[in-house]
């Protein structure tokens, strides 16, 4: 299935090119199988970091990028999208820097 992804820059070097990208993903991907695709690709920078991932204006997972520490990891990316409005964008914010 093809889902948007996007993030916010962690930085101004960070601004430089869209951070929004068209993935391909399984149709059976959950948040965990989620996350860990996106740091074999360097989609999220490594810093320190704790991030959000909203879908449909609420908040899905937790993830920090150092400890890989992550919520709801089982939560299967296509039941979001057939439980709400069946759009594909994903949207990645900084919750916060932690050094």
């Amino acid at each position: 299935m093809k889902i948007r992804v996007d993030r916010e820059s962690i930085c101004m070097g960070d601004d430089v090119l869209p951070h929004m990208v068209e993935l391909e993903v399984s149709e059976d991907m959950t948040v965990e199988e989620f996350c860990s695709f996106l740091q074999k690709d360097r989609y999220l920078p490594s810093l320190d970091t704790e991030w959000l991932l909203r879908y449909g204006g609420q908040t899905v997972t937790s993830y920090h990028t150092e400890t890989k520490e992550l919520t709801n990891p089982n939560v299967s990316l296509t039941e979001l999208i057939h439980q709400s409005s069946g759009d594909n964008e994903f949207v990645w914010i900084i919750k916060r820097r932690l050094h």
